[in-house]
């Protein structure tokens, strides 16, 4: 026997090195782009909650490869879970959409497709088929209805199984919706709101009168939630009585701010109070306001006054003079003095609308609309459903995130350019219209038997010296210099008594006090309260 040669095996590869781990990237930019999604807008209590979650998950998974396999077998059950109810939603939303119509469209012209007899040339027919005993696969164009009549598979199309299927799908959908949405409406209502409406387009929370006023975006934000009342067919709008608005720094009670109480024992002077947002507070809390810190002064002279503030946001004097009108013939007895601080929005009326020499306000052309007494079943339940899904809340997120740059308007009509308007002109007719106001109120007084005194208030024109902060506010969208300082001045000219001018109070200070082109923060409210007690104390004593 010769020698066996040696056997030839093959020769196995060299084994390649293990490659090195990849490193994931989506469980971390995932987290972060929607994150960024909810912050954009505008959840960013949501946001927060998120990140932290993430950045948990993040690290515990990358410490712990027992957590990370934990991790990644739950998200593959929730991801199955979500796949299986996104399935059945855009395949119920392809059925309603498309086979529906079709299959109606068919019944209606009674044709059918499927039919082997139906028209058209011999090629194109379906070939007929035989039934069998054993059910048919489950292909597309296999004959359904032998499975509807005996097999027990899965429910037809059509069937209460299968109906009752969808709306339980459509149920678990619309409740994921809705609690998604019920916690992001309870997340966001929980988030300081900057304010930053549509009347000035920036955020007065960053100006410097009020970043350095403690609890300023707090109060700004509750100021916002208190809105500024309903409509009104004699006023134009109001608080009204039984508006309530309950928060820490402002309290609306039966439709007038809340005011600081004297500590004075005895009988207290009954003193009602009616201007604007800067009468009512807006910059200040309940305590700060011009009413509040008047208690406070007089109580320091030993006087007792219970003051009721009836400022209203953006009242001009002929709305104040109707607001007294209305509470002197609701049946209340008449106080023993009446107040009356403005001068600002009857200015901006006449820049607002053009030159004019009646009386009005700034939402007259805006329609008065109430809301319904008894609002249907349907109507509620979609009010309700708008207000708390997450579809719908994110829908009007991002249509706002894609909304361009706030109007800077004032009324809810069309503004007059305000280079057609004549600043004498304008500064003559509010003047004249101030005066019909005053004239009613003394009248009224002279009927009901009250001191009253009436004080025309500072803004920003008529501070000397401007501070750099409050410089840059000079000149706002609707407030040009070479329209405001003429009309401020011509307006000035026209007033004289009873009417005392504040215009030069608050000059001097060398600290920011505007923090817009008006209103003021709460050291602001101080001097004006300051400015205009001596010339109450007559009026007290008697």
């Amino acid at each position: 026997m010769g020698e066996l040669s040696p056997p030839r095996w093959s020769v196995l590869p060299e084994p390649r090195p293990a490659p090195p781990p990849r490193r994931r990237t989506l469980p971390v930019v995932a987290p972060l782009a929607i994150v960024a999604l909810l912050w954009l807008l505008g959840a960013r209590a949501l946001a927060v909650v998120v990140l932290v979650v993430a950045v948990l998950v993040t690290t515990v998974t990358t410490v712990s490869r027992r957590a990370r396999q934990w991790f990644d077998r739950a998200a593959a059950w929730i991801g199955h879970k979500v796949g299986t109810v996104l399935t059945v939603a855009l395949l119920g939303l392809v059925q309603l959409v498309v086979f529906a119509p079709v299959a109606a469209v068919a019944r209606l012209t009674r044709s059918d497709p499927m039919d082997p007899l139906a028209g058209g040339p011999v090629e194109s027919r379906w070939l007929a088929r035989a039934g069998s005993d054993r059910p048919l696969p489950n292909r597309q164009y296999a004959d359904e209805a032998y499975r509807r009549r005996v097999g027990p598979g899965r429910a037809p199309v059509g069937s209460p199984r299968w109906i009752r299927a969808a709306a339980g799908g459509v149920t678990l959908l619309l409740l994921a919706d809705v609690a998604l949405g019920s916690l992001i409406v309870r997340l966001d209502r929980d988030d300081p709101v900057a304010f930053d409406g549509p009347i000035f387009g920036f955020d007065p929370v960053a100006q410097e009168a009020l970043a350095s006023q403690p609890g300023a975006a707090e109060l700004m934000d509750e100021l916002v939630r208190a809105g500024i009342g309903q409509p009104d067919p004699f006023i134009g709008w109001r608080f009204g009585p039984g508006v309530t608005h309950q928060s820490e720094l402002v309290n609306v009670v039966d439709g007038r701010r809340t005011t600081a109480e004297t500590t004075v024992a005895g009988d207290a002077a009954e003193v009602w109070l009616f201007g604007g947002s800067t009468l009512y507070g807006s910059g200040q809390s309940d305590g700060a306001t011009i009413p509040s810190v008047l208690v406070e002064l007089a109580a320091t002279d030993g006087i007792a006054i219970d003051a009721t503030n009836y400022g209203h946001p953006a009242y001009a004097q002929w709305q104040q003079v109707q607001l007294l009108e209305a509470e002197l013939t609701s049946g209340a007895d008449p106080p023993d003095l009446v107040v009356f601080y403005d001068g600002f929005n009857d200015l901006t009326l006449q820049t607002q609308f053009g030159v004019h020499e009646e009386p009005t306000h700034l939402f007259f052309n805006a329609p008065a609309t109430t809301p319904e007494s008894t609002p249907s079943v349907a109507s509620t339940v979609r009010t309700w459903w708008a207000d708390h899904s997450a579809v719908a809340l994110a829908v009007d997120r991002v249509g706002d995130a894609f909304d361009g740059e706030p109007e800077i308007q004032i009324a809810d009509v069309d503004a007059a350019p305000i280079e057609t308007i004549d600043p004498v002109a304008a500064g003559n007719a509010a003047g004249a219209i101030h005066r019909r106001g005053v004239d009613h109120v003394l009248a009224l007084a002279d009927a009901y038997d009250f001191a009253v005194r009436f004080f025309w208030q500072p803004f920003l024109y008529t501070k000397d010296p401007l501070t750099p902060a409050e410089t840059e506010l000079v000149d706002l969208p609707g407030y040009d210099t070479d329209v405001w300082l003429p009309m401020t001045e011509q307006v000035r000219a026209t007033l004289r008594g009873p009417v005392i001018d504040l215009s030069d109070a608050l000059d001097g200070v060398d600290s920011s006090l505007f923090w817009d082109f008006v209103h003021t923060n709460e050291a602001g409210a101080r001097l004006v309260a300051e400015a205009i007690f001596p010339y109450l104390l007559d009026a007290l004593d008697a």
